[in-house]
């Protein structure tokens, strides 16, 4: 077992070394639109990622879980197919059709042995355009979705993540959770779903990626038969506005008796197409993002033993950029540990990071990409986020190059931006027994 890792880790660096192998082909297949494809013949297994510009952002007012419940729905029965029917075939067939929604957009998941392609595609079709959303499944899975928030209230982690929205997006709709609002779900109809397709799905706002045993041409005539009725003359296109709210430097708690409190924090973040973009990757790696390698774990878990983990990132939406992270720690021990994060945030703003951790950040995040390229379905999804990044199919050959281009001065100036510690706050779930000067919510 052990050899056979070590192949197979030598096939896959072999294959894409330097992710010079990863031959990427852009592929216009109506008007100005582009499909990202890469041609991987040896498994007869295709792999296709879709993604609209149009999550559960734009719900309307009132209708708050409208995209969530569609892309719940429309699997359960299309065309002349019952929901029953319509899942067996894909079933019988191997074929994998998955709809998902975040925040901002609207996903589709196709992956389907090659001789199943045309019927996958067939499928695919009836979910979008002859949904039948009849009344019981609409209903069922109304009922499912109203269990899984009511649910969320009791789960320490979804208390969290909710206040967290409430917080950081007040007044704003990325502070609704993408399931809905639980007094909303009812008054969704049918003409509501309807018109979400309708307006929204729509070939102008459309991305797409595949990788697998597929060729150009044959992808090209798929899509032109199925996907140029999204083409709609008719403009209603729903955006999400800017979010430009300050981050005030205030400890929020959530009293909850729990063994242990979660901690959460967030700041200010950066967008994809800043120009210090890998500088502040490079230094969140190191700072939280690292694992077990980063500043945070070494202090607060391995010298201090406060927590067992303790972590950071940097998230983007398509309207706001932050930086964050989380620990959890006992009740006595959250002063302390939000103490340490805090003197951790402002010793790399001050002083910067070390020359040894920059060269191991850059060893890692460079060496440890390719392990990602794995699957078709992986490949797929990468090449969709990087599409939908705004980026050229060269960036797979030129990413290496921007995150050995940091510099120890790059990151200094970007801590400087990101960790200002007048725009970070802290959100508590628990009982912690040592914090003062605390807003409780």
């Amino acid at each position: 077992m052990k050899n056979f890792f070590f192949i197979l880790l030598f096939l896959i660096f072999n294959n894409f070394n330097n992710l010079n192998a990863l031959d990427v082909k852009e592929i216009n297949y109506y008007k100005d639109k582009n499909v990202w494809l890469v041609n991987d013949n040896s498994l007869p297994i295709v792999a296709i990622k879709f993604a609209f510009k149009a999550g559960s952002g734009i719900d309307l007012k009132g209708k708050k879980g409208t995209a969530n419940l569609i892309s719940s729905l429309l699997d359960e029965g299309a065309g002349d197919y019952s929901a029953r029917e319509f899942k067996k075939i894909l079933a019988d067939n191997s074929i994998t059709l998955n709809f998902s929604v975040s925040h901002d957009n609207f996903y589709i998941d196709l992956y389907t042995l090659k001789k199943n392609l045309g019927l996958s595609f067939q499928f695919l079709d009836l979910a979008l355009t002859k949904p039948t959303f009849k009344l019981e499944e609409v209903n069922r899975i109304k009922s499912n979705v109203k269990l899984a928030l009511e649910q969320s209230y009791k789960d320490p982690d979804e208390i969290s993540a909710r206040l967290f929205r409430e917080i950081l997006f007040e007044g704003h709709p990325y502070e609704y959770d993408i399931l809905g609002v639980s007094e909303d779900i009812d008054k969704i109809n049918k003409e509501d779903l309807e018109n979400f397709l309708e307006n929204n799905l729509r070939i102008d706002n459309l991305y797409i990626a595949a990788s697998g045993d597929i060729s150009e041409s044959e992808l090209k005539k798929y899509l032109k038969k199925y996907f140029k009725k999204f083409d709609k003359k008719k403009k209603i296109i729903s955006n999400i506005p800017e979010h430009k709210k300050k981050i005030e430097p205030k400890i929020f708690l959530h009293k909850k008796y729990l063994r242990q409190s979660n901690i959460l924090f967030a700041g200010k973040g950066i967008s994809r197409d800043d120009p210090y973009f890998y500088p502040a990757y490079v230094m969140n790696y190191i700072l939280g993002g690292g694992g077990f390698f980063s500043k945070l774990t070494t202090e607060i878990r391995e010298k201090k033993g406060l927590v067992y983990s303790v972590y950071s990132y940097l998230y983007r939406y398509d309207k706001y950029n932050f930086f964050s992270g989380g620990a959890e720690t006992s009740n006595k021990n959250v002063d302390k540990v939000i103490k340490i994060i805090k003197e951790e945030l402002m010793k790399v703003k001050k002083k910067g990071v070390t020359e040894e951790e920059l060269k191991n950040a850059k060893n890692y995040l460079i060496n440890s990409y390719v392990l990602r390229f794995d699957s078709n379905r992986k490949v797929a999804s990468i090449l969709l986020n990087t599409q939908m990044d705004g980026l050229n199919t060269d960036f797979f050959e030129k990413r290496n190059d921007y995150i050995n281009s940091v510099s120890l001065e790059d990151i200094k100036k970007i801590a400087n931006r990101i960790l200002d510690e007048n725009q970070i706050f802290f959100l508590i779930i628990g009982n912690p027994s040592d914090l003062k000067n605390i807003n409780k919510i």
